[in-house]
């Protein structure tokens, strides 16, 4: 199974990384039009095989054909933030990188799983979304994976229970109006009711407001994020190639079941992901207090996409 991992930065390398030392594919491909970049990772991941279990070929290319017998290609290339500018600026300047990485990618290979990873990844997967021919279910991005991986973290941590017995999902935009879905929140067959908690809301509020800071805090002590997002993205690789049908939050356009909700808008919803992309949209049954959040998440990103200068 050969991958293909588009941009040579913190977060591509963070992918890369994490496929290496989980031994997730046999062939990874790392794009990057700096050719040097690439391969200065790619040597240093190579030193890195004989020491684990796997036998995985790490290769560089400057040259998006090399790309063409990918199963998955993973998206994190685009411009970064200078000072001045606003996240519309931002945005519009990988606009323009996207559309013209997934039109090339049409050409070469348009049968692969697309994950996008840039951010503002709802805006950008819905313009890859437009612009690509292939199969709308073989696009999709990586949403608020992390982020609910966080959540369970974190409900774990406060209640004394193992993070792999819960079952709680963030949400809605991979950004500040994301939020927890708890009507859905379980703790192995129960819910969080059945737990001696002396203030539940409160509760609750600590628990959103730290899982929507924590990219921000570590952001502030070492400038980026790297190694949990290469983490969640490559468990979201391994779901595609081995077929798994396992249930992330990624971004995709909303189904129409979501009433309301323009279908075209992208944002986090629970969905199947196997070798097909997205293979089934959950459907939700949430407190009417939560759908409205659902809505003006929405609506947040649809008047940021109709704002790209385009």
């Amino acid at each position: 199974m050969t991958i293909g991992i588009v941009g040579a930065g913190n977060v591509g390398v963070g992918v890369a990384d994490a496929l290496v030392f989980l031994g997730i594919g046999k062939k990874i491909i790392l794009y990057n039009r700096h050719i040097d970049k690439a391969l200065g990772e790619v040597w240093d991941l190579n030193d890195c095989v004989p020491l684990t279990k796997g036998d995985m070929i790490i290769k560089a290319t400057d040259r998006l054909e090399d790309l063409k017998e990918a199963c998955v290609i993973v998206i994190t290339v685009g411009a970064k933030q200078k000072p001045g500018e606003t996240r519309l600026d931002l945005l519009d300047k990988n606009y323009f990188i996207i559309k013209n990485i997934i039109e090339k990618l049409d050409e070469v290979n348009d049968k692969a799983v697309i994950i996008m990873v840039t951010n503002p990844v709802d805006i950008l997967t819905r313009v890859a979304l437009k612009i690509s021919k292939r199969d709308k279910n073989l696009i999709f991005g990586s949403g608020t994976v992390l982020d609910s991986s966080r959540l369970r973290e974190a409900i774990g941590e406060k209640i004394g229970v193992d993070r792999k017995n819960i079952h709680a999902y963030v949400i809605g935009e991979h950004g500040d109006s994301e939020f927890v879905l708890w009507s859905a929140c379980r703790i192995g067959p129960v819910g969080l009711e059945s737990f001696d908690i002396s203030n539940l809301r409160e509760f609750k509020k600590d628990i959103e407001v730290g899982v929507r800071r924590r990219a921000y805090d570590i952001i502030e002590k070492k400038g980026f994020t790297k190694q949990a997002i290469g983490v969640a993205v490559a468990n979201i690789v391994r779901s595609v190639i081995n077929d798994e049908k396992s249930v992330y939050t990624i971004s995709s356009s909303i189904d129409a079941s979501c009433g309301c909700i323009r279908g075209d808008v992208c944002l986090s919803l629970p969905c199947v992901i196997g070798k097909r992309g997205v293979e089934r949209k959950l459907l939700l049954k949430c407190y009417e207090d939560e759908f409205e959040l659902l809505k003006s998440s929405a609506k947040k990103l649809d008047e940021i996409y109709s704002k790209l200068n385009m």
